[in-house]
């Protein structure tokens, strides 16, 4: 379809209709073979997929499955991907042939023979599997129009047959379907999220005016119908007043979230309440400790045994000095960044609540001070005027002075907070891991930073 660029990914198409009864060659010099595209890594896999198979050939496509197969293993190329054509009874593009599943041994060279038919045989395997997920099975995006179609019938609404599809996942699918009176998006999850449908379903109902409306609830794929969430992502925004706005309704979800703790853990948030936090802190730094005592490399340098006893009393102290301004425990965000903010002129709404939580007020604030630093703001007044209008709906309740106060240690606390919200860093094998040891140790240089500073400004507090 196009060359191959620098920093791209090859994968191979296996092309399915029918059920997967027929596969899409393209002819060569040589014969048959698959189709290829390249691919951007670090970018959403699946949409770069269709989007590059709509642009070359004008048809839709699905992506079903990418097989676990030998040449997909780290530095090997190409890749494999099993799509489905949209358009069951539609002509091949030209150039190219449907041809039976049981005949593609023929036309194509032996060892990719073998591959296809492996990865058609895991795509069968799934089908087959009432317990395998729903989006590896030939069909699920036709059920998906039919059901979606249902839901939308009463509100005047006609699918136009355009989506978009974000994801390629066996349990995880998140596809924007249009329709003649705009869009709406369907998300399912599984695990380690499987509990992001009970939450949205909980948040949508508790605060409407914060959430996307929810349409319908397909609950045998773990999924749900929303409404488009009009205007643009935060991240998009230039202006501080947007971030201004977020922080604002940010404090106005979050007051409106008081009293509601036990509705909140009921529907499955993350319990990181200070105490919850406070126990979690001896053995986090226990675990962070052998796991500098195992670093390889020279730099940056592991934390010392005693720098770690240091950071773990200025830890515990924080949390003490937090809690002894008790604000309540409210509605929070582990992922609060602001490309699951949606802005518009009136109301800003909130996405993706995988990562929702019941926790301090202000670290989730914190979480959103940090995106934008480190964002396309470059006032070096930012921080503070977006604290002013975070901090302006809470001085119905606390005075501005013991607020600027409480969020002193917030930026400790919050990485902490983070840290700690799964429980990987328990993982007995985590030692083993090629990737967890070094992002603890990176987590932990950070916080031990953001301990000294701490300790630095406010001595008299935390001496």
């Amino acid at each position: 379809m196009e060359s191959p660029r620098a920093e791209t990914n090859t994968y191979r198409l296996i092309v399915t209709r029918r059920n997967a009864s027929e596969i899409l060659l393209l002819a060569n010099d040589s014969g048959w073979a698959l189709p290829q595209v390249q691919i951007h890594p670090n970018q959403r896999l699946a949409e770069q997929l269709t989007g590059e198979v709509n642009r070359a050939w004008r048809v839709d496509v699905c992506c079903l499955l990418i097989p676990n197969l030998p040449t997909c293993r780290q530095g090997e190329m190409p890749k494999y991907v099993v799509m489905e054509f949209v358009q069951q009874k539609c002509d091949a593009p030209t150039g190219m042939l449907w041809v039976p599943r049981v005949a593609v041994n023929a036309c194509v060279e032996a060892s990719e023979a073998r591959l296809i038919q492996e990865a058609l045989k895991g795509l069968h395997a799934n089908a087959e599997n009432e317990k395998a997920g729903p989006f590896a099975k030939p069909g699920w995006l036709e059920e998906l129009f039919r059901w979606t179609q249902e839901q939308i019938a009463p509100l005047g609404l006609r699918l136009t047959g355009s989506f978009r599809q974000l994801n390629a996942s066996p349990t995880f699918s998140l596809i924007r379907l249009e329709t003649e009176g705009g869009a709406v998006w369907f998300k399912a999850t599984g695990e380690p999220n499987s509990h992001e449908l009970c939450v949205t379903v909980a948040l949508t109902r508790l605060f409407p005016h914060f959430l996307p409306q929810i349409l319908g609830v397909h609950r045998p794929w773990n999924g749900w119908l929303s409404a488009e969430a009009p205007g643009i992502s935060l991240d998009q925004a230039e202006s501080c007043a947007a971030w201004e706005q977020a922080a604002t309704q940010l404090a106005e979800i979050q007051i409106a979230s008081m009293g509601k703790t036990p509705e909140l853990l009921e529907a499955q948030l993350k319990d990181l309440r200070m105490p919850r936090l406070a126990e979690r802190i001896d053995p986090f730094l226990a675990r962070m400790n052998e796991l500098m005592a195992i670093q390889e490399k020279r730099t940056p340098a592991p934390l010392a045994e005693s720098e770690i006893r240091m950071f773990s009393e200025v830890l515990k102290e924080s949390c003490a000095l937090l809690e002894s301004y008790r604000l309540p425990d409210t509605l929070g965000h582990i992922d609060f960044n602001p490309g699951n903010i949606r802005m518009s002129e009136d109301r800003c709404l909130f996405l993706d609540w995988a990562e929702g939580c019941v926790l301090n007020p202000l670290l989730t604030f914190e979480y959103l001070r940090v995106h934008m630093m480190r964002g396309r703001i470059e006032d070096p007044a930012a921080s503070g005027s977006l604290a002013t209008a975070y901090l302006r709906p809470w001085t119905h309740f606390y005075s501005p002075e013991e607020l600027r106060s409480a969020l002193q240690p917030a930026p400790l606390l919050a990485v902490f907070a983070y840290a700690v919200s799964t429980d990987s860093w328990r993982s007995a094998d985590a030692a083993q891991n090629p990737v967890l040891p070094g992002y603890f140790r990176s987590l932990t240089r950070r916080m031990y930073r953001e301990a000294v500073q701490l300790a630095q400004r406010s001595e008299p507090c935390l001496g």
